[in-house]
């Protein structure tokens, strides 16, 4: 099973495709909290670009330049 940050690094060259382990199949219980925690990282991220970017608009409205 590849991940994206696996994929991401073999994108950019710092790591090798036959660097990565092939595992055989998992439990369904680590495979479903793999993908609860995978969903969480994901609102995670979302949320905190939201913040990022609504905080920089609230800034640049304060300064009056939008």
């Amino acid at each position: 099973m590849s991940f994206p940050l696996d994929d991401l690094a073999q994108l950019v060259g710092v790591m090798a495709p036959d660097e990565i382990a092939q595992e055989p199949a998992e439990d369904p219980s680590v495979v479903a909290a793999r993908e609860r925690y995978n969903r969480a990282g994901e609102r995670l991220m979302a949320l905190s670009f939201g913040l990022v970017v609504g905080t920089g608009l609230v800034w640049c409205s304060v300064a009056g330049l939008l």
